[in-house]
C-alpha cells in the first residue's frame, strides 16, 4: 500500500512537473512573440495596392487586368497569417482576361485588424460591399475555405452582384458544421491569447498547418512562404479572426443556398482532399445544382490553387472561355469587297463552264501542294480537363478574347475535348 502510495506521489509529481514546463514553455513562446511583433509586411501580388474605406475598418486590396475587363475577385480562406498572398500563383495570369481584385480579409493581412466581433455575417457583408462599391459590376468569385460559404451566400442573397462561382476544394461546403474547436468565450479570452495564438504562429506549425493543406506528393515547403506567413501573424491585433474562426464563429451553414444557386458553378477539387471529405461524410451529401461543374486535379490537396496553379488558371479560363466564346479573326475582320468582274478571253468564253473550272483547279494543285509542304506543321499544347493533363492540340485556331488578350482554341488529339489557353501560337 505504501509503495502503491510512492508511486502516485510520483506520477503527481512528474504530471505536475510536466505542467509546470509546458506553462514556462509557453510563456517563453509567448514573450517571444510579443518581442517579434510587428514584422515588416508588404503584399507580394501584382497591380495597383489599394485602400478600401470600409464601415467596420479600412481594407486593403490588389487590382490588376484591363479596366474594360470581367470582373474576379480573389477571397482566401481565413487562418492564422492568412491573406491574399495565398493567391499569389494565379493572380498575374487571371489578369490577363479578368480585371482582377484580392481583398485581404478583415482582420487579416494588410487590413485593419480592429478589436471587433469577427463572424460569418462580418465577410459576408464586406463581400457584398466590396462588389458593389468597389467593383460595381457583376464579377465571378473564386473563393477558398470558408469564403466558399461567404461567397455562396453573397451569390444567392445578391444575385446581381455576382456572375459567376469558382470553389477551390470547398470542404467547409459540404461538410458537416465544423462546430467550434474552444468555447468562444474560452477561445477570445484575453489570457488564452497571450497564449494560444504565439503557439500557434511559430514557424514549426505554420510549416505543419501548410502541409495538411497540401496534398502528401506537394509538401515540401518554401521558407519564403513561411517566413511570409509568420510575418503576417505576427502584427498587432493578428490574433482576434483567427482565434474567432477557432470558436467557430467564421462558420456558416449553406447548404440550402448552394442547392438553390442559379449562377454557373465550377468546382475545383483536389483529389486528396475529396477522398478525405468523403471518407468522413459519404459522397451522398456531395448534391450539387445542375449548373455545377466539377473538376478533379490529380495529387492535390485542398490548396489546388497553390499546388497546380497552372491547371486552375487553365480550367478556369476554359469554362470562362465555354460560356462566352471568343471572337475568331475572320470573325474581327471585315467582310471582303466582292471581287470585281473580269472579261474572260473569247475562247475561254466558248467553254463549257464547269471545263473551264476543271482546268482552273488543275493549275492552281501544284502550287497549293508547294504552298502546304513548305508551311511547318503548328504543334501546341494544353491541359485537357478530360484527360487530365497535357496533350497536343489539334484544329488549333488563333482567336481574341473579349478585353483583345491573344489565344488558343482547338480540341484535344487524345479524346477530343475542347482545349483552351492564353497566348499566341510560337
Amino acid at each position: 500500500m505504501k509503495k502503491l502510495g510512492n508511486r502516485l506521489l510520483s506520477s503527481l509529481g512528474l504530471l505536475i512537473f510536466s505542467a509546470v514546463g509546458m506553462v514556462l514553455l509557453a510563456l517563453a513562446v509567448a514573450f517571444r512573440h510579443i518581442m517579434e511583433t510587428p514584422q515588416p509586411l508588404e503584399s507580394l501580388l501584382p497591380g495597383e495596392a489599394r485602400i478600401y474605406r470600409w464601415r467596420h475598418g479600412h481594407v486593403f486590396y490588389k487590382v490588376s487586368g484591363p479596366e474594360a475587363a470581367p470582373a474576379l475577385v480573389l477571397l482566401h480562406a481565413p487562418g492564422v497569417g492568412a491573406s491574399s498572398y495565398e493567391m499569389r500563383k494565379i493572380m498575374g495570369p487571371l489578369a490577363t482576361t479578368f480585371r482582377v481584385y484580392a481583398p485581404d480579409l478583415p482582420g487579416f493581412g494588410l487590413s485593419d485588424r480592429l478589436h471587433i466581433d469577427y463572424s460569418a455575417a462580418l465577410y459576408t457583408l464586406l463581400v457584398e460591399d466590396f462588389l458593389r462599391d468597389v467593383v460595381q459590376q457583376p464579377a465571378t468569385l473564386v473563393a477558398s475555405g470558408p469564403s466558399c460559404n461567404y461567397a455562396v451566400t453573397v451569390a444567392r442573397r445578391s444575385p446581381e452582384l455576382c456572375e459567376r462561382l469558382v470553389l477551390l476544394s470547398p470542404t467547409t461546403l459540404f461538410s458537416s458544421h465544423r462546430g467550434q474547436l474552444l468555447p468562444p468565450a474560452f477561445a477570445q479570452a484575453p489570457a488564452l491569447a497571450r497564449l494560444l495564438y504565439p503557439l500557434a504562429s511559430t514557424r514549426p506549425a505554420l510549416r505543419y498547418a501548410v502541409r495538411r493543406r497540401h496534398a502528401a506528393e506537394n509538401s515540401a515547403v518554401t521558407r519564403e512562404e513561411i517566413d511570409y506567413l509568420y510575418a503576417a501573424s505576427h502584427q498587432f491585433g493578428a490574433e482576434r479572426a483567427p482565434l474567432a474562426l477557432l470558436a467557430g464563429k467564421l462558420d456558416v451553414d449553406v447548404s440550402e443556398e448552394f442547392a438553390n444557386l442559379q449562377q454557373p458553378t465550377l468546382l475545383l477539387w483536389g483529389t486528396e482532399a475529396l477522398n478525405n471529405l468523403q471518407a468522413i461524410n459519404g459522397p451522398h451529401e456531395l448534391v450539387t445544382p445542375a449548373q455545377t461543374r466539377m473538376e478533379l486535379i490529380k495529387d492535390a490537396g485542398a490548396a489546388v490553387h497553390e499546388e497546380h496553379p497552372e491547371i486552375v488558371i487553365t480550367t478556369i479560363l476554359q469554362w470562362q472561355e465555354e460560356q462566352a466564346p471568343a471572337v475568331t479573326q475572320a470573325e474581327e475582320e471585315p467582310a471582303a469587297a466582292p471581287a470585281t468582274t473580269q472579261e474572260i478571253p473569247a475562247a475561254e468564253a466558248a467553254q463549257p463552264e464547269t471545263q473551264r473550272e476543271t482546268e482552273r483547279a488543275q493549275a492552281r494543285e501544284p502550287a497549293q501542294q508547294e504552298q502546304e509542304e513548305a508551311q511547318p506543321t503548328i504543334v501546341a499544347e494544353a491541359y485537357c480537363v478530360r484527360c487530365k493533363k497535357k496533350t497536343p492540340m489539334k484544329d488549333i485556331e488563333e482567336v481574341t478574347t473579349k478585353n483583345g488578350a491573344p489565344a488558343i482554341r482547338g480540341k484535344c488529339s487524345v479524346c477530343g475535348a475542347g482545349q483552351y489557353r492564353m497566348g499566341k501560337l510560337s
